[in-house]
């Protein structure tokens, strides 16, 4: 579709252009996955960079199967996933992704996939899956391209604003993470993004890259993972705020402090952020940094 201006997310990930330059040296290519009924309500050239339209009713013959490689995503992105589990059903990605929104996609081609995956951080467990996945798709007619990562957020009643809920990457160490992110979001033409993640979550890293993150909601016990929350981004926000210093630095497993925290939101007594780097290790321990202000 034609846009005017850039979406209000771009503004926020001002240095995307030499983190997509690295990213493509590496052989990768990015989808975006969704249905032709969407089509015209999403940014496919986010940032300038036009991306690969697949739609997952497709039947037409381009050299590999759409079917398959979407197989092969929700099947690593379970893997991904396990050790929270949190394994994504492959009825959600339908019902969920692909009929209401939308998904970002990054892939490499299967003669690239082997060196990625014995280079990632993944477990060894994690590994032995993910190998046996390959060697599957490899055995089968298969031919297409491996998905290595994607990104992927729901519409909210609320306009403008989406709700995240799955980023992952097999590829790690290079940024590929909130590329796909700020590619999804930039899709989207997100103008605030709610999510839940957990407090040990490394994903913090890359969320606390768009600007710091309100948390909406400070515990989740209702929720598989321990340890989440919910927080929100606005985008509409200035980018160049200054990251303020954090009022205290919280244990990722300190439950007692962040049920504190939410009598505080509760009561509205303080407004609490999620500010970057995300993680902060001191003394051997991981922290998160946290702005704490007090209600006037």
């Amino acid at each position: 579709m034609t846009r005017i201006s850039p979406p209000a997310v771009e503004a926020h990930f001002p240095g995307f252009a030499d983190n997509m330059q690295k990213l493509l040296g590496h052989g990768l290519e990015f989808y975006l996955a969704s249905n032709e009924s969407l089509r015209p309500f999403l940014n496919e050239a986010p940032y300038g960079h036009k991306l690969t339209w697949l739609d997952f009713t497709d039947t037409a013959d381009k050299g590999w199967d759409t079917g398959e490689f979407l197989n092969l995503f929700n099947v690593i992105n379970g893997i991904a996933f396990g050790d929270r589990g949190i394994p994504m059903p492959q009825w959600v990605m339908v019902d969920l992704i692909l009929m209401p929104s939308a998904a970002v996609i990054a892939a490499l081609p299967q003669s690239s996939f082997t060196e990625i995956l014995e280079t990632s951080a993944f477990d060894e467990d994690a590994k032995r899956h993910l190998r046996a996945v390959f060697e599957r798709a490899k055995q089968s007619d298969y031919n297409g391209p491996i998905p290595i990562g994607g990104y992927c957020a729901a519409p909210s009643a609320a306009p403008g604003t989406w709700v995240g809920w799955s980023l992952w990457s097999v590829m790690t160490n290079v940024g590929l993470g909130r590329a796909l992110k700020a590619l999804a979001l930039s899709a989207y033409q997100a103008e605030k993004l709610d999510g839940v993640t957990q407090y040990d979550n490394s994903a913090l890293r890359v969320h606390t890259r768009f600007g710091r993150l309100r948390i909406m909601v400070a515990t989740v016990p209702f929720h598989t993972s321990p340890g989440s929350f919910v927080y929100e981004n606005d985008f509409t926000a200035p980018a160049t705020a200054p990251t303020p210093a954090p009022t205290f630095l919280l244990d990722p497993f300190d439950y007692d402090r962040q049920r504190a925290m939410q009598k505080a939101i509760e009561a509205r007594q303080a407004t609490y952020y999620v500010l970057a780097p995300g993680h902060l290790v001191k003394d051997g321990t991981t922290y998160v940094p946290i702005l704490e202000i007090p209600a006037s």
